[in-house]
């Protein structure tokens, strides 16, 4: 489903319901892999699928931890402005390479995306 309503064309990736608080969801637009997910404090996101470290597919190696997703692979935790991160043994943070975030919103049941993020028609 689309909408033109309020800032361009929005389109539905997910329905609201089929993502908890803390779960990771798969879903294709456009062409694109990505997934849905939500924060444990139930803030919805829809980023790239791939983690940049080494390619692995956050909807099978991805897990929410509080307000992040993180990669199991190699541990690299994306926040949903997709800004990157490694906690090292003595609890530091670095900045590591950031995720691709695409626009998206909650209506009437429906996580949605706006469209011109993927490259489709704004």
């Amino acid at each position: 489903m689309t909408d033109g309503a309020a800032g361009g064309s929005w389109v539905t990736v997910a329905a609201a319901g089929a993502v908890a608080p803390g779960e990771v969801v798969e879903a294709t637009l456009e062409g694109a892999d990505v997934v849905v997910w939500r924060t444990e404090s139930g803030v919805p996101c829809v980023m790239e699928a791939r983690c940049p470290h080494q390619w692995s597919h956050l909807g099978g190696s991805g897990a929410v931890a509080g307000e992040e997703i993180v990669c199991l692979t190699h541990f690299w935790t994306f926040a949903t402005d997709g800004s990157g991160w490694k906690e090292n043994l003595d609890g530091r943070r670095d900045r590591k390479g950031d995720i691709e975030v695409y626009p998206c919103r909650e209506v009437a049941g429906e996580i949605r995306v706006r469209r011109g993020a993927f490259g489709g028609n704004p």
